[in-house]
């Protein structure tokens, strides 16, 4: 099973200091990690996310969840590959969710077909992480994606993802 954490901070300034201690003392399971907020001129949010791929052990993620759980100010969720099909919850609410995890089984169809449908909603796409990850024994592609944008097109985006074979897409609606 592949492990995703996704943290929503809602005080940045207040909790950035705290979270990052943690990640710190946790960072032999954390594999990959992605941390957006918004900026422009105007504007520096005081909203932020984390998405941290997980690996090593599992048995040390919860003590990482654990630790995540103390702090005020911050909602934590998970996204769990675990070879099941996209969840009835995920197609009700993911015209909500701001970020969306894709595990994509490698082989040459699959991965253009994936390729395809993300580059048909590329304007609901702000930011785009891929890794390499091993599943099932096999290689395979771990896609983060921020979204934004409009709500009804992310949603298409996630359900046309959903009906690919050898795809795999979790959310963690906050």
């Amino acid at each position: 099973m592949i492990k995703v954490l996704c943290i929503k901070i809602i005080d940045r300034i207040k909790e950035a200091g705290l979270t990052q201690d943690i990640l710190s003392k946790h960072a032999h399971v954390i594999a990959t990690r992605l941390g957006f907020h918004e900026v422009t001129d105007e504007l520096c949010s005081r909203e932020a996310h984390i998405i941290l791929h997980l690996s090593g052990e599992a048995s040390k993620y919860s003590e990482l969840y654990d630790d995540l759980k103390k702090v005020g100010g911050i909602k934590i969720r998970t996204m769990e590959f675990d070879g099941k099909p996209c969840p009835a919850s995920f197609l009700e609410n993911a015209g909500n969710a701001a970020v969306i995890g894709i595990l994509v089984e490698r082989d040459t169809d699959t991965v253009k077909d994936v390729q395809k449908v993300l580059s048909s909603y590329g304007c609901c796409i702000r930011t785009r992480l891929g890794v390499n990850e091993s599943f099932n024994g096999k290689p395979a592609g771990l896609i983060i994606l921020e979204l934004k944008g409009d709500s009804q097109q992310c949603c298409f985006l996630a359900k046309d993802l959903c009906l690919l074979k050898n795809v795999y897409v979790r959310t963690p609606v906050f």
